[in-house]
């Protein structure tokens, strides 16, 4: 488990990263606006960074030695949420308002493109491998970054479409979300010396991390209260996005509430507020809040057997951390 000192360790050296790119312009001041830096209020929950020392401890790393990797990492999820939020038109991240909310269109679509170079500079410039060991990683960042856009086009062509099956769902999440995650693990290992067949099954362990945290993720987005989701409650409803509980009720037998949701989902246009509640309840009827719990906990069972069979995480203390991090929804 991460300890608070180098969890204090990791903002410091998030902070240094963007700040030695700081040229004193406004994208510079955007970029820290969405950090919110010198507010712990306004943090993400570093995720996908804390997974990258996890796993390098757990190859018998200093975490100090991976904290590049992980900023990197976390600065790629970073620039996402700045482009999805334009992408989505959501205008409220972490309880205030998002960048391009704030700034404009266009200085929050400049923000993200900044930001994302920032990533892999701090990759190239400051991760303590061998060149060789650095392309490599390089390389599975990029790879991550491809598939979360590719997983990102196929959540925006969703909003369109009038069924979305499970295998479509599955496909879009494990390029948006779960590829991050996957890369993280594999980063973490990688800074850690591992072979790239070793780091290729951590990056397996966090695909199967990932899928679960996003099937969590579509659950608070609907039953979520936004003093924690930091969003609207329904705010995924609201916009027709296929979530996992909605997806999976209408994969379900013909009923009254199934009917309810597919008449929500027919017109490709977003819902109105009684029509989100109606959703809704015709969801808890349905038992499709239990199902992604499930779904989630079924995840976290194939990490398990993925760590199981490759013979990794041998204490334990990576699936201890997907497992504590996922108690959100349950």
């Amino acid at each position: 488990m991460n300890s608070p000192a180098l969890l204090d360790s990791l903002e410091a050296a998030l902070e240094s990263a963007v700040a030695r790119f700081d040229d004193g312009s406004a994208t510079s001041e955007q970029i820290r606006y969405h950090f919110g830096f010198g507010d712990e209020s306004r943090r993400g929950k570093r995720l996908r960074s804390r997974l990258v020392l996890e796993v390098a401890e757990e190859e018998g790393a200093h975490a100090p030695d991976a904290l590049d990797a992980a900023c990197a990492v976390e600065i790629v999820h970073e620039y996402s949420l700045i482009h999805d939020d334009i992408e989505d038109g959501d205008r409220l991240r972490r309880g205030r308002e998002t960048v391009w909310s704030r700034y404009g269109l266009a200085h929050g679509i400049n923000a993200g493109d900044a930001l994302c170079s920032v990533a892999y500079l701090t990759l190239l410039d400051g991760t303590r491998v061998p060149a060789e060991r650095k392309v490599a990683m390089n390389r599975v960042l990029l790879a991550a970054h491809l598939a979360m856009c590719g997983g990102q086009g196929r959540d925006i062509a969703f909003e369109t479409e009038a069924r979305v099956t499970m295998e479509d769902y599955r496909a879009m999440i494990g390029g948006k979300t779960a590829a991050l995650f996957g890369a993280a693990c594999e980063l973490g290992a990688l800074a850690a010396g591992a072979s790239e067949a070793r780091a290729g099954a951590y990056a397996r362990l966090g695909c199967a991390y990932g899928v679960a945290f996003q099937i969590e993720d579509d659950a608070l987005g609907i039953w979520g209260d936004s003093a924690t989701t930091g969003k609207p409650c329904g705010a995924d409803l609201t916009k027709r996005k296929w979530t996992f509980p909605v997806v999976w009720a209408l994969d379900g037998p013909p009923s009254t509430a199934r009917a309810t949701v597919a008449a929500a989902y027919a017109p490709g246009t977003a819902l109105s507020g009684p029509e989100v509640e109606a959703t809704i309840n015709a969801l808890d009827a349905l038992g499709a809040r239990d199902a992604a719990v499930g779904a989630a906990r079924a995840e976290l069972d194939q990490a398990d057997a993925v760590a199981d069979a490759d013979g990794i995480d041998p204490s334990g203390r990576v699936r201890a951390f997907f497992r504590r991090a996922a108690r959100r929804v349950a």
